[in-house]
C-alpha cells in the first residue's frame, strides 16, 4: 500500500477537500458538536446534502483537471476525548471511523461510475484526516511525549487501518512530540503518512517551532517515516516568508515539504475562532497563490481548508500544474 501511494503521488497532483467543517456550519447549516465531522455520516440527508452540493463538484473539479483526489473521511475529531464529549461510549470509536472510510469510498465510487472514469482517469486516495488530541490553534499539552500520543492514537488508527484507509494524514498538528507518536502508531499498522502542522501569521507553529525545525526533529525521530510534510489551516501569506527564507538559505528540510492547504482568509487563528461569519477571502486571488506557490516549490499536494470550498478548489484545480 505505501508503494501504491508512493507512487500515486509522484504521478499526479492531488487536490484535497475544501474546508469541509466551516462548509457544514456556514454554507449548509449542519451541526457540528465539538467542530466533529464525523457526525455527518450519521445523518443520511446531510450526506446526501453534502454530497450533491460539495462533494460532487470536487470530484468534477478534480477530473476536469486531471488531478487525482485527496479525500478527508472527515475523522480528524473521531478520537477517544472527543468521542467521549459527545457523550459516545468509547466501544463506538472503531465503527465511527470504519463508518467514515466506507462512506467516503463509497461515494467516491459512485461518482466515478455514473460520470464515466476509473481509477487511472480519476485517481483517488482515501485520506485518515486526523487531528491532535487537544485544539489544531494552540497547544493543549506541553509535556506530550511520543510515546504518549502513539498511545492515545493508536485506537483510532488501528480501526482506520482495518477498513483499509490508504493513509494517515496528520492535521493541523501543533508539537513534534505528537506528530511522531501518530507516525509511529501509523507505521505499526502499515499505514503510510503525510504530516501536516499548522503555522500562525509569523509562519511558525503554535508552540512556536519554526517549520524548518519541526520537519528535522519529525524526520529524525521516525528514521524519514511520513512520505512527506504539508501545513494546513493558514494562508499563503503566512507561509511563503519562511518558503522563500528556506529555499535563500538552502536549508534541506524544504524538499520535504510538498503539500498546502490554505485557508481562505488571511486572519489569524484567533481571528477565525471568534469570528461568527464566513471569510471566503478572494477566490480567484487565492488560486493564483496556490498556482504560484506549487509551481516554485514543486507541490504535489493542493487544496483547501477553513472557509474554502466547492468554488475554491474549481480556481484551484484550474491553475494546478497538469500531470
Amino acid at each position: 500500500m505505501d508503494t501504491h501511494v508512493h507512487n500515486l503521488l509522484a504521478q499526479h497532483t492531488f487536490l484535497t477537500n475544501a474546508g469541509t467543517e466551516t462548509y457544514l456550519v456556514f454554507q449548509q447549516g449542519f451541526e457540528l458538536p465539538e467542530f466533529c465531522a464525523f457526525v455527518v455520516h450519521e445523518d443520511e440527508e446531510s450526506w446526501a446534502e453534502l454530497e450533491r452540493n460539495y462533494l460532487d463538484p470536487i470530484f468534477r473539479a478534480a477530473a476536469e483537471n486531471k488531478c487525482g483526489l485527496m479525500l478527508d473521511t472527515l475523522v480528524w475529531r473521531a478520537h477517544a476525548d472527543f468521542i467521549a464529549k459527545l457523550g459516545r461510549a468509547s466501544e463506538e470509536l472503531g465503527p465511527i471511523n470504519q463508518r467514515a472510510v466506507y462512506r467516503t469510498r463509497a461515494s467516491a465510487d459512485k461518482w466515478r461510475r455514473a460520470n464515466g472514469h476509473n481509477e487511472e482517469s480519476l485517481p483517488v486516495l482515501i485520506a485518515a484526516d486526523i487531528g491532535p488530541r487537544g485544539d489544531g490553534y494552540r497547544v493543549e499539552d506541553s509535556e506530550v511525549t511520543p510515546d504518549a500520543a502513539r498511545e492515545y492514537h493508536k485506537a483510532q488508527i488501528e480501526a482506520l487501518a482495518e477498513a483499509r484507509v490508504d493513509l494517515v494524514c496528520a492535521l493541523t498538528m501543533t508539537t513534534a512530540a505528537e506528530s511522531i507518536g501518530i507516525v509511529e502508531a501509523a507505521s505499526a499498522s502499515g499505514l503510510p503518512t503525510i504530516v501536516s502542522p499548522t503555522v500562525e501569521t509569523d509562519g511558525r507553529l503554535p508552540n512556536g517551532m519554526t517549520l524548518g525545525t519541526f520537519i528535522a526533529e519529525v524526520d529524525e525521530a521516525t528514521e524519514l517515516s511520513p512520505l512527506f510534510y504539508m501545513v494546513n489551516c493558514a494562508h499563503p501569506t503566512h507561509l511563503l516568508p519562511s518558503l522563500e527564507a528556506a529555499r535563500a538559505n538552502g536549508e534541506s528540510w524544504l524538499s520535504r515539504f510538498r503539500g498546502f492547504r490554505a485557508n481562505a482568509s488571511a486572519k489569524s487563528h484567533d481571528e477565525l475562532d471568534n469570528s461568527t461569519e464566513i471569510d471566503r477571502g478572494d477566490v480567484q486571488k487565492l488560486a493564483d497563490q496556490m498556482a504560484e506557490m506549487q509551481a516554485d516549490y514543486d507541490l504535489c499536494v493542493i487544496g483547501g481548508c477553513c472557509g474554502t470550498d466547492h468554488e475554491h478548489l474549481a480556481a484551484i484545480a484550474s491553475r494546478s500544474r497538469r500531470q
